[in-house]
């Protein structure tokens, strides 16, 4: 649709007659106001089609075609409403005064003039006024929703990375498992909950049997792929429900929630039989000549203190060291806060 098509759709919305001619004085638009007002026009000029567009309104009016082109100049350069008059050609001694108003029509190519019978005193001025402030506000608020737009995209990529570095933050590179500060945080939480509901809860160090003979012997690049598929057997051995984090180095831990000890022996029992079931070589080793694991359990019930960490911990670790005092690939288990061993001796699990 070009400018006048669609300056022609919003000159019909005004009462006034309105016209829109071009620099000529030819009729490019017209209302119904203004067909109805030179309705006696069309009967006087016969012709296919619209008989207004196109005609030059010089045929209507007694004006004076020099003072009709000096008005036309004028109401084109206009950046506000011009007064001036035409005269109308009616029966040969008779003739009416007419007075019109023009603006410049500025964003038309090429420029047109709009021209309306003034029969309302600014009506016109006041639509335009209101038109331009609308256009200018509705310009403004898209500008603003653009805006809003694009704040709302950087927030969502802003949290989005947020969430990425927190977990990122809570996580171990090498095996994707939780990390020492995700294990502790969620020990307080559990430990508060174990207390809520007066059930036991493990905690069980693990640590993979010679390590450092296992890199001497086949490489760092071969211990970290080792690191990863032991990482992977023990989340593959637990529920859903229970943490598995990398503690440091070759050592993990296993928070098990409500777990007694019959249930901490039992996935024990079955973490490190398919740890052997994996028979990753580990020809240095003097425990087996595949990779194996030894597993220190600490059983205890929580109580209305803070969750004592370091206790719980050492408690585990004290298990584990009796574990690999005890020749390694087994599990020494204990409650807190008595002492090691005090409930089951170390057990040895052979293929």
């Amino acid at each position: 649709m070009d400018g006048t098509s669609g300056l022609g759709l919003w000159i019909e919305l005004l009462p006034e007659p309105i016209l829109v001619l071009d620099s000529a004085g030819k009729v490019l638009a017209i209302n119904s106001g203004a067909r109805k007002f030179f309705g006696r026009i069309e009967d006087n000029h016969r012709c296919s089609g619209d008989p207004f567009l196109g005609q030059s309104i010089a045929a209507w009016v007694a004006t004076p075609t020099e003072q009709l082109q000096k008005n036309l100049k004028l109401w084109q350069q206009a950046t506000t409403m011009v007064p001036g008059s035409l005269v109308l050609k009616q029966a040969a001694n008779q003739a009416q005064k007419i007075e019109v108003e023009a603006v410049g029509i500025h964003f038309l190519k090429p420029a047109a003039i709009l021209l309306r019978v003034r029969k309302q005193q600014q009506f016109l001025r006041r639509f335009i006024q209101q038109r331009y402030q609308f256009e200018k506000l509705r310009q403004q608020m898209a500008r603003q929703t653009a805006l809003i737009v694009e704040l709302e995209k950087r927030q969502h990529a802003l949290e989005a990375e947020n969430r990425h570095l927190q977990n990122m933050s809570h996580r171990d590179s090498l095996t994707q498992l939780a990390n020492r500060r995700a294990f502790e945080a969620e020990l307080r939480h559990r430990w508060h909950e174990a207390y809520s509901y007066s059930t036991p809860l493990a905690v069980a160090m693990l640590d993979i049997d010679h390590f450092k003979l296992y890199n001497d012997t086949y490489g760092h690049l071969a211990g970290d792929r080792a690191l990863q598929r032991v990482a992977k057997a023990i989340r593959s051995q637990v529920r859903e429900a229970d943490l598995v984090a990398r503690y440091g180095g070759e050592e993990f831990v296993l928070l098990l929630r409500q777990t007694h000890h019959d249930v901490a022996i039992c996935v024990l029992q079955r973490i490190l039989n398919y740890i052997r079931s994996l028979n990753i070589p580990h020809a240095a080793s003097p425990v087996q000549p595949y990779l194996t694991l030894s597993a220190g359990i600490c059983i205890a019930t929580a109580s209305s203190i803070d969750c004592p960490i370091a206790e719980l911990i050492a408690s585990a670790d004290a298990a584990l060291y009796h574990a690999k005092r005890s020749g390694r690939d087994r599990y020494s288990i204990q409650t807190y806060p008595t002492a090691v061993n005090d409930l089951n001796q170390p057990l040895r699990y052979r293929q």
